[in-house]
């Protein structure tokens, strides 16, 4: 179908409720028409029968015995008095004895006069009887004038309830209308606005109208379905957001500590390198190593080595700047990000602050207190490493330095003494 050949609805019904409205109207005109003009002939039929017959008594006794003036004079009397145009009383062997001509009119009398003799009966005879005896007759010519005025009162009459007629229909289309029409138009723009603007806790009203109501209670059950779907597909997709982020947490940190792991370190190292090149600024990188990790799981159990990481972790956050980023890079070794750094002076004294603090025994409620200490190796880019692998590896020679020349100290990378990992750092 053409979209454009669509009509809304009221436009619909109110063409079709004026077509049948004006159908009916005409058709009931007609009909009242019809019998009106029927029964005003009837009426003037027998109107001008009645007066006939009342001349006819009236002037029997002159007819009877031949007497024209007492005839004229009853002829006349009531001619006169009922309207007539003409009347005339002729005896049986065919002479008149009386005649009543009303005198003529204006134009337009006459002319509305004319028009009626052909709607109406105008002319009736009835006898003049005596003892049985048929003395003449009499013969009476209505006005058509006088008729037909009363029949264009009769059709203004209809013309009026006919006008009446037409507004209460026009009322009562108008009030199917509304029952109808209104109930649909807001039920049309209810789903418009779920499907547009997914407001599904809109619901219909209770219509008058049995099927549009029943259409509005299914929608209203269809909405809330959806509603349902829709909330279970949100509670879904905030269970998947918080599995995703459980999921990408634990893809870039470690579980026992919560640090970040060896993943999510090289990326801040690689953004922090590429901050630091743009910049013109320096960075550190420092690689942390328990001393005795394995003599502590081995002697005390997993239990007390998991203690033990948990709180070099703590230690070394508790140490650290807010854009600091602290990294267990996997079993007993920990890596620590500092960027920006002023030089090598604030690297080495960070490294020997956290050594310090790894020092301390750690007390955990169930082993009690457990003796642990941390060497810490410092690798300076861009002095000592220009990537992030190249200065993990020169941190991680340095620590080894600082491990076997004193567990619990902090050393920074020398090229020259840690001259084995040289070639790897470089």
């Amino acid at each position: 179908m053409n979209p454009g050949a669509q009509q809304p609805l009221t436009r619909v019904m109110r063409t079709a409720h004026l077509r049948l409205g004006v159908s009916a109207v005409i058709a009931a005109g007609i009909v009242l028409t019809i019998v009106s003009f029927l029964t005003l002939r009837t009426y003037v039929e027998q109107n001008l029968t009645l007066v006939a017959r009342s001349i006819s008594y009236t002037a029997e006794a002159a007819t009877v015995f031949n007497d024209p003036a007492s005839a004229s004079e009853a002829l006349t009397l009531i001619a006169a008095q009922e309207g007539l145009v003409s009347a005339e009383i002729v005896r049986t062997d065919g002479k008149p004895i009386a005649r009543y001509v009303r005198r003529s009119g204006s134009d337009l009398d006459t002319g509305i006069a004319r028009l009626g003799t052909y709607l109406f009966p105008l002319q009736v005879s009835a006898p003049v009887v005596h003892e049985d005896v048929d003395f003449g007759s009499v013969t009476v010519r209505g006005n058509g004038g006088v008729y037909l005025m009363y029949l264009l009162k009769v059709l203004t009459a209809v013309a009026a309830c006919m006008t009446v007629i037409a507004w209460w229909v026009s009322r009562l289309s108008r009030r199917i209308e509304n029952d109808i029409v209104g109930p649909l138009d807001r039920l049309a723009q209810l789903t418009r606005t779920a499907r547009e603007k997914r407001e599904l806790g809109l619901r219909a009203e209770p219509a008058l109208v049995t099927e549009i109501h029943t259409l509005g209670e299914d929608v209203n059950a269809l909405l809330a379905e959806l509603q349902a779907r829709q909330n279970e597909l949100i509670d879904e997709s905030r269970s998947l957001k918080t599995a995703n982020e459980s999921l990408s947490w634990l893809a870039m940190h470690d579980s026992l500590t919560g640090l970040p792991n060896r993943t999510s370190f090289m990326q801040h190292a690689s953004r922090a390198i590429q901050a630091c090149r743009a910049t013109s600024s320096a960075m550190a990188i420092l690689f942390v190593d328990s001393d005795d990790f394995k003599a502590i799981n081995d002697s005390l159990g997993h239990a007390a080595g998991d203690d033990v990481l948990v709180e070099i972790a703590r230690r070394i956050r508790s140490l650290m700047r807010e854009g600091d980023v602290v990294a267990r890079l996997g079993g007993d070794e920990f890596a620590i990000l500092l960027a920006p750094i002023r030089g090598a002076d604030d690297a080495s004294r960070i490294g020997a602050k956290i050594a310090a603090a790894l020092c301390a025994q750690v007390r955990s409620q169930r082993l009690g207190d457990i003796d642990t200490s941390a060497s810490v190796g410092v690798a300076v880019f861009p002095t000592h490493g220009a990537t992030v692998d190249a200065l993990l590896l020169a941190a991680d020679a340095a620590m080894y330095r600082a491990k076997n020349l004193q567990p619990g100290s902090c050393v920074m990378f020398d090229a020259v003494l840690d001259q084995p990992l040289n070639s790897v750092a470089a």
